[in-house]
């Protein structure tokens, strides 16, 4: 297990800093290449996973792949960035699918997460004008996404459990970069967002391996 706290401490004490680091210092390729490193890090457990123990993890593990090319390219390129992402998303949807089988509660948590996407995005409508039907599509796969991820619970299980606080750091994560990207934020809030980020791939990641 020690190699795993390595890589979780390389995502979160390494690739994070170099992140935050030189984008600060306007070195862009340099920043979104730690940015993705530490995505990376997060699938390198997932893959274990695949080889070792389940083939289902072959699933997350192309998710993961797709969100740190995400990671990097939506440092340059949004609707490039946002449309690999939500590959990530089905990706996950389809491995969460697998683990938990779907029932009433995967449609009660959409919808509680569908309706506070939708508050969010009709309170900031006049900021987001002509994208509101990009963000809209988006908030739609990702709270499908998110809930599948957090029906986990239902399983009663660590690997739900890890599932569905992954799912909910994920969920905050893209809510609170929604509101820096239409709002002024300070480095407090980028540090959050990317903190809650990581914890969310790295505990995917970490599931996995309890297959």
């Amino acid at each position: 297990m020690l190699w795993m706290y390595a890589v979780c401490a390389l995502a979160l004490l390494v690739c994070l800093p170099c992140f935050m680091h030189y984008k600060g210092k306007l070195r862009y390729r340099l920043a979104a290449s730690y940015k993705a490193l530490g995505t990376l890090c997060a699938a390198s457990l997932a893959l274990i996973a695949a080889i070792r123990l389940d083939d289902h993890c072959w699933i997350c593990f192309a998710g993961l792949l797709l969100h740190a090319a995400a990671d990097f390219v939506l440092e340059f390129h949004l609707y490039f960035g946002a449309g690999l992402f939500l590959a990530g998303h089905i990706c996950y949807i389809g491995f969460f699918a697998a683990l938990f089988p779907v029932s009433g509660t995967h449609l009660i948590l959409f919808l509680g997460l569908a309706a506070i996407s939708a508050f969010l995005l009709w309170r900031w409508r006049g900021n987001l004008g002509k994208q509101l039907p990009v963000y809209a599509l988006y908030a739609v796969i990702l709270s499908v996404m998110c809930a599948f991820a957090i029906a986990g619970l239902t399983a009663h299980t660590l690997q739900g459990i890890l599932t569905a606080v992954a799912g909910a750091l994920f969920y905050l994560s893209n809510a609170l970069m929604l509101g820096r990207q239409l709002f002024t934020a300070g480095t407090a809030v980028n540090w959050i967002i990317m903190i809650t980020y990581y914890a969310a791939q790295l505990l995917f990641g970490i599931s996995c391996l309890l297959s």
